[in-house]
């Protein structure tokens, strides 16, 4: 920018080494602020923007890697604002490691949801309540459904005492026998 004016001599000489010295701080300006922009947009951000958003989602659980990670925050990216249809809801479940279905109940205002993958009340289910809570919106009403034994499978299951007893050895267990 200065070089037509012919006034500096950006090689050698007096304020050379100035401006190289400006010229790198600006360069170091630019650098940063374009970091920045990218942090600061979720989309696209790599390091400490995505650090920065799963702040606001501190109940990742264990089991989810980086990537897996990664993914659930792009789909929560994809949720409109307002947007709270059962397949959004779902996805959000899911995006946030959460084994459960959604569905609307028969009433007004309520969903079910159920843990398919589970028999009986998933481990840890206060934390999984809460978190379920926090997503679906404040104006639906949940009802959870949990999954048990019926009596045809485990008459046919477990044919007598002793089968019984050698096979479960508490009452939770027997509730939840495959």
């Amino acid at each position: 920018m200065l070089s037509p004016l012919g006034i500096y001599n950006l090689e050698e000489g007096l304020g050379a080494e100035e401006i190289k010295v400006i010229g790198k701080q600006l360069d170091e300006v630019f650098e940063a602020l374009e970091e920045l922009g990218r942090e600061s947009v979720t989309a696209q951000a790599v390091s400490y923007g995505l650090a920065n958003y799963e702040e606001l989602m501190p109940y990742a659980p264990a089991y989810i890697t980086t990537e897996d990670e990664n993914r659930a925050l792009l789909a929560l990216l994809r949720i409109r604002e307002g947007c709270f249809t059962l397949e959004t809801l779902q996805d959000t479940l899911s995006g946030c490691g959460i084994l459960a279905y959604i569905a609307e109940s028969g009433s007004a205002l309520m969903v079910n949801v159920r843990f398919p993958e589970n028999r009986g009340i998933p481990d840890g289910f206060d934390k999984l309540k809460k978190r379920i809570e926090e997503i679906i919106p404040c104006h639906l009403g949940v009802e959870y459904l949990f999954i048990y034994s019926m009596w045809r499978e485990l008459m046919i299951a477990l044919t007598s005492w002793a089968t019984i007893e050698a096979s479960v050895q508490s009452w939770r267990e027997f509730e939840i026998y495959e």
